[in-house]
């Protein structure tokens, strides 16, 4: 009888399947298909609202990234979908936004434009905008009674 261990393309352990065929022990994740395809249809969902970049600076990607954000909800844009759309240094230009906005990352396993499966690759969600924090007791001026 030939060894039935389980083996992807390279040789190398595979999956896990139970005996019914579907998912072993293993955590099973979402895989999100990035195509050019969808892509395409992100970057003509924000330019047919309004919301596509229309200059590379940086107070534009981020006014802009800002508002694409905010339309899209909790579909977010990944890391792919985001450099489709014009934005270069996507993780850069979101962490300069978290000053301002509450904005989630999440990771997904993502199969690229290319073809490849690509593992956690982020996926920027806006919350809304970030809550001030009071100022430190240091900082209060309280009125003489």
């Amino acid at each position: 009888m030939p060894d039935r261990k389980n083996k992807n393309a390279s040789g190398a352990g595979g999956a896990r399947v139970d005996r019914a065929g579907g998912p072993g022990p293993t955590k099973q994740t979402t895989v999100f298909n990035c195509s050019p395809q969808s892509i395409t249809a992100v970057c003509e969902e924000l330019s047919q609202n309004g919301v596509s970049l229309r200059s590379t600076s940086g107070a534009s990607q981020l006014e802009t990234l800002r508002r694409a954000l905010e339309f899209r909800g909790p579909r977010g844009l990944n890391t792919y979908e985001g450099t489709a759309a014009g934005y270069m240094r996507l993780a850069t230009r979101v962490m300069e936004l978290k000053d301002v906005w509450n904005i989630c990352t999440f990771t997904e396993d993502v199969i690229g434009p290319d073809g490849l499966l690509h593992k956690g690759v982020a996926r920027y969600v806006l919350l809304g905008p970030r809550k001030i924090n009071p100022p430190d007791q240091g900082q209060l001026e309280l009125e003489a009674a």
